[in-house]
């Protein structure tokens, strides 16, 4: 089994040597071996193990005998262990989320927190085989593409710091080897209940197609993910390459895609082409099914000039002269419906808000435990002082931030730092009133710094993740 992950961490390059690495540690049987194997290949990577824990109170006691289990198997291991905990039902009531979307939400928060406070480079989760057949054969059911076949991959996150070392080995063999090894996991008797899909799917469904149709299913729907990401991945080149050629796509004065370099492309080509210059025009990877971007794609294959396709949102296509743009507009002649308001997400803190591809995660943090060092995809504030209520949306009528040169109207800023100005109108935006705090991932308010003698104080912190890759951790 050691041999077996290990031969696996090396062919994904999952273990760089003297890497910090933070396991994600319910005490069940498969983060329990996860964190055991790691710590036993500490040495001969050079790796600092830590393992984490997070509280969800979702079953009373018996959720605080897990933690208590994860911190003593530690302590007598000489693991240094960190646990977490929050109300989950109270936060799934106040999100209107599922209890078990409120919980991975607030859990991977801690995950994230608890890995950058302890200057940890990675996050191992204990997902297996088992686990990628089951999210494999619920987006076939769903309905998806090539890349959500690939489902999750040895590495993701918007680095790639999430590692799951445990793909390549089944669920029965991490089982056969804590009870060989001794181990004594915890039990939750809530993962053998049908009362969700993906445990409906994992108790009622994989097992009888496997009993009726294939034994080796599991095996084949893993492999069908290693394919898939491979081709996924190869096909997303080939589409970098066309977005930078002048023969399929036009940047400026506004985003177009060529309609004689469309057609010369292989449909598989056009329908990625189609869905970046969705993004390209909405703001958002969401929301295009199939049958809009086909109507798109034979738009393009047979459309004339002066044509338009209507799409979701209030989005329209149009051809001219060759080159198809997109934005938010109706047909000529017909009638004019108010165009839809442009989102405002009110940011939960604690807690995910989401905007477009955007998922921006806040957080409290006490003043001493604040990062040292933040990036483009990170922003730290003081909250003292705000005199209205935080949102994320996109750029309105009359926004300004303030920089150290002084108030600068937001259009002279996308301007000054180059945002393309197809991209302008759906740039995710930290606001409060007209005031920009962060254009996101860019440029951010000189207003409500964290100073260095801010003491007893609690500081707002933001980090920024692509919605693609989360999708990819569930």
């Amino acid at each position: 089994m050691l041999e077996k992950v290990e031969r696996f961490c090396q062919a994904n390059q999952l273990l760089p040597k003297g890497a910090g690495i933070l396991v994600a540690c319910s005490g069940g049987p498969d983060s329990l071996a996860l964190l055991e194997i790691l710590w036993r290949l500490r040495v001969r990577y050079q790796l600092r193990i830590a393992a984490a824990h997070f509280e969800h109170g979702i079953r009373g006691e018996a959720s605080a005998s897990d933690a208590r289990f994860v911190q003593e198997f530690c302590a007598q291991q000489g693991i240094p262990a960190y646990i977490g905990a929050a109300d989950v039902p109270a936060a799934a009531r106040r999100s209107g989320e599922s209890l078990e979307q409120a919980a991975r939400t607030l859990r991977y928060a801690f995950l994230e927190e608890t890995r950058r406070a302890h200057g940890l480079d990675l996050l191992a989760v204990a997902h297996h085989a088992d686990d990628q057949a089951e999210t494999v054969l619920m987006r076939i059911l769903r309905g998806t593409g090539t890349a959500g076949l690939a489902a999750m991959r040895p590495r993701s996150g918007a680095d790639g710091h999430i590692i799951r070392p445990f793909l390549g080995v089944t669920k029965r063999e991490i089982q056969s080897w804590c009870e060989q090894e001794k181990l004594q996991p915890r039990l939750d008797a809530t993962n053998e209940l049908p009362d969700c899909t993906r445990n409906r799917l994992r108790l009622q469904l994989l097992p009888q197609l496997e009993r009726e149709y294939n034994p080796e299913l599991a095996r084949g729907l893993c492999q069908l993910a290693e394919v898939a990401a491979d081709e996924a991945d190869y096909l997303e080149q080939q589409v970098t390459a066309c977005w930078q050629d002048s023969r399929y796509v036009r940047l400026a004065p506004e985003l177009a895609l060529s309609q004689s370099g469309l057609k010369s492309l292989h449909p598989a080509l056009q329908r990625l082409m189609i869905r970046r210059f969705w993004l390209g025009i909405s703001g958002s990877g969401k929301d295009l099914g199939f049958v809009h971007a086909e109507l798109i794609r034979q738009q393009l294959l047979t459309g004339t000039t002066g044509s338009r396709q209507q799409l979701p949102g209030g989005f329209t296509t149009q051809l001219a002269y060759g080159w198809l743009t997109g934005g938010r507009g109706v047909e000529t002649g017909s009638p004019s419906p108010a165009e839809p308001a442009s989102p405002v997400r009110p940011l939960r803190i604690p807690g995910d808000t989401h905007l477009g591809t955007a998922c921006v995660t806040a957080r409290l943090l006490e003043a001493s435990a604040r990062p040292v060092h933040t990036d483009s995809s990170e922003f730290l504030m003081d909250p003292a002082g705000l005199s209205g209520s935080l949102v994320l949306r996109y750029r309105q009528p009359g926004d300004w931030i303030y920089l150290p040169s002084g108030r600068k109207k937001l259009k002279e800023l996308f301007i000054d730092d180059k945002i393309p100005r197809e991209a302008r109108a759906h740039w995710p935006l930290l606001a409060v009133g007209n005031e920009i705090l962060w254009v996101i991932g860019k440029r951010r308010t000189s207003h409500f710094p964290v100073n260095q003698n801010i003491l007893n104080k609690k500081i707002l912190y933001l980090t920024l993740e692509k919605r693609e890759e989360i999708n990819h951790d569930e």
